[in-house]
């Protein structure tokens, strides 16, 4: 487990999937539009505040580091968006948001990366869900 400093103005939930942002921040996974994607997933959410674990990082209103989310990499279980199936064991999948991944980096017809890699697809659970290996992320093609 890391800890990182939160961004200004936002809220990052327990059990989210967490990314850094361009200025080393936590933030919610989520889309961008950069080509570069400025995104990088760093865990799952497991906050603590004041030594009592499972609190959601509440920084809003707030500045940029005012608190911090711990994050943790491991294999952890989150839906999908019916993309990724049997196929995708043993391939990076990309955090859509920060409750969802994907099979692909962007969106069908983007023409630049929105997604960054989550991690690698250990394996498809019977709720349909998907177990994500966030300790062995690879950059998504560009």
């Amino acid at each position: 487990m890391r800890v990182y400093p939160v961004e200004a103005n936002t809220n990052i939930y327990l059990g989210g999937i967490v990314a850094l942002n361009a200025a080393g921040n936590a933030v919610p996974a989520s889309a961008t539009t950069t080509v570069g994607n400025a995104l990088k997933i760093i865990g799952r959410a497991e906050y603590v505040a004041n030594g009592i674990p499972g609190q959601n990082a509440i920084n809003n209103p707030g500045a940029a580091g005012a608190i911090s989310i711990t994050a943790r990499k491991g294999v952890f279980l989150y839906a999908t968006d019916g993309s990724v199936g049997a196929a995708q064991v043993g391939l990076v999948c990309f955090a859509l948001d920060d409750n969802n991944v994907t099979a692909a980096d962007r969106a069908s017809g983007a023409t630049v990366q929105q997604y960054a890699a989550a991690g690698t697809v250990v394996a498809i659970d019977p709720s349909g869900q998907v177990w994500v290996d966030f300790w062995h992320q690879a950059t998504g093609a560009a």
